[in-house]
């Protein structure tokens, strides 16, 4: 299988990396200096990520996440659809983006991504409002030292845990998602994702 990751870091391209990393498979990274108006060739809009597999290409970071961990069954990173745990599984990987991603990115946007002038102050209070009432609910949903999933790292985890890396001064009230994302960017796999290219 050839693998190609389209990426720019210090975006949701960290997500299907840190994946390829965890299920130690080969890939190539073909780096897109989106920050510096590079357009990605194979995303329909120019953005990242997007990867090619044996040719064919495909783009959101959650949707290349979910068939990567799902294609790799052997590498346990996602449960079997038979499993007990798939629920849960579906349930984290689909909460990542659709709900703690959204008032997070709004944060980031109005404070550091857009130009001072066209940032909305009153956005960023009601994101934060938002953002921390969905951590506060986190935070009792891993009140352990485990993942999502219990016991088990899985593809959620990486899906959940990207995002709560972005705003590191928010968790700093939920002392069991610090430990969380704490666990989580201990992992080898990890480290090696966030390696220059």
């Amino acid at each position: 299988m050839e693998i190609e990751l389209y990426y720019t870091p210090q975006t949701r391209s960290l997500r299907p990396r840190w994946l390829l990393e965890e299920l130690d498979v080969p890939y190539t990274i073909r780096p897109v200096d989106l920050f510096g108006g590079e357009r990605n060739p194979i995303h329909p809009l120019g953005s990242v990520p997007a990867i090619r597999i044996d040719g064919e290409s495909m783009f959101e970071s959650g949707a290349m996440c979910h068939w990567l961990a799902d294609r790799f069954p052997e590498k346990g990173l996602a449960p079997a659809i038979e499993d007990v745990l798939r629920h849960a599984y579906e349930q984290w990987m689909f909460f990542g983006p659709a709900t703690l991603e959204p008032p997070a990115f709004e944060i980031l946007m109005h404070t550091r991504i857009l130009p001072e002038k066209r940032r909305v102050r009153e956005i960023v209070g009601f994101a934060e409002k938002s953002y921390g009432r969905i951590l506060r609910y986190l935070a009792t949903e891993l009140e352990h030292d485990g993942y999502l999933l219990g016991t088990s790292f899985s593809c959620a985890d990486i899906m959940v845990g990207s995002t709560l890396d972005w705003l590191p001064e928010m968790l700093e009230p939920h002392p069991a998602l610090q430990a969380y994302v704490q666990r989580l960017t201990s992992r080898d796999a990890y480290a090696r994702a966030k390696q220059p290219v």
